[in-house]
């Protein structure tokens, strides 16, 4: 492909994507376009509000940024009503500066109430000419372009039948470890080096508790894991920033609702729980069986994850544990 395929090609892929998708696909853009900075997705969507906040610190500057996002189609343009409701959430957030990202373009009203309020603009055309700046979304081949499979294949639910992939078996069984790496990802750049330093726990620890935030769906992986040229690094969702605000914020039992609906929803979790509900009880040797036999991993990894796997599957209400002779899970109804 050429520069000009290539950007009509991450137009199509941009527009293929899910709303919040979206969002998360700006996010690695910003963050990837200004590397002193971080960005995330912001935790409740609100109609004329901010989608993603930013915050550039460094010896010179101390900028807070509001972003907001609008995929549209090429024809559904952007007016100047919308840039206006945009500078009300901007005043209303404290944010010092803002910007709109868009798929389409915009009005020349729009662009006019975006000059006045000292409001950046970014159209389809910038936007997707950056990503092929940034090589996000497309790889460079010799003097061509080519898609980056890899990158897009991020984007969307883990696959929820056949066997289990072992990324998605969780080998991280403390919650209040899983929280400070949450938090710490929705504060920082998300990067490894970022966790450690942040949340005190160790490179392998750092990984393997991103990974479980991504296998409950509050965590974003922004590059695939066999990038060389960028570092890896972990986003929040928009349900992983509203579950990191609410424990922030000490609404527990809130917080609580999204963790056990995130937990129910965790592909070996749903199915342990299927055959706990039709048996009435499993033990922990069943319990390490059924994770061996659904998933990829070996009987020595199923045993070493299935310390954790029982603590998240004890985290639902309507399971309780007995520790006799030997660990035994029991269904309660509600």
């Amino acid at each position: 492909m050429d520069t000009a395929a290539a950007t009509g090609y991450l137009q199509d892929r941009s527009l293929s994507l899910s709303a919040e998708e979206f969002e998360l696909l700006c996010e690695s853009v910003l963050t990837e376009s200004l590397p002193p900075a971080r960005f995330s997705v912001t935790a409740f969507r609100q109609d004329g509000g901010i989608d993603i906040d930013g915050n550039v610190r460094n010896s010179l500057l101390d900028i807070s940024l509001g972003v907001q996002v609008k995929q549209y189609s090429p024809t559904n343009t952007v007016g100047s009503p919308e840039i206006q409701r945009f500078q009300g959430a901007l005043s209303d957030t404290g944010c010092d500066t803002g910007t709109v990202i868009t798929t389409s373009s915009f009005t020349d009203p729009a662009i006019e109430s975006a000059q006045r309020a000292g409001i950046h603009l970014v159209n389809g055309r910038s936007l997707f000419h950056s990503m092929v700046d940034l090589r996000v979304g497309v790889r460079r081949k010799a003097e061509r372009f080519e898609p980056d499979d890899t990158f897009w294949n991020l984007f969307g639910a883990p696959e929820d039948d056949g066997s289990i992939p072992s990324k998605q078996i969780p080998l991280a069984n403390s919650f209040e470890t899983l929280d400070s790496v949450l938090e710490t990802i929705g504060n920082t750049r998300g990067t490894n080096a970022d966790i450690v330093a942040n949340a005190d726990v160790s490179s392998r620890h750092a990984d393997l508790y991103a990974v479980a935030g991504w296998a409950l769906g509050f965590v974003h992986q922004e590059w695939p894991d066999d990038e060389t040229h960028r570092q890896r690094r972990w986003s929040l969702t928009r349900v992983g920033a509203r579950y990191v605000a609410y424990r922030t914020a000490g609404i527990d039992e809130e917080a609580e609702g999204l963790l056990i609906d995130a937990i129910r929803d965790t592909e070996i979790i749903a199915r342990l729980a299927r055959t706990l509900r039709e048996s009435g009880s499993i033990s922990h040797g069943t319990l390490i069986e059924r994770i061996e036999s659904e998933s990829e991993l070996s009987r020595s990894s199923a045993k070493r994850r299935g310390s954790s796997v029982g603590v998240w599957l004890a985290r639902l209400p309507e399971v309780s544990v007995e520790n006799g002779r030997e660990k035994t899970y029991f269904w309660q109804e509600p």
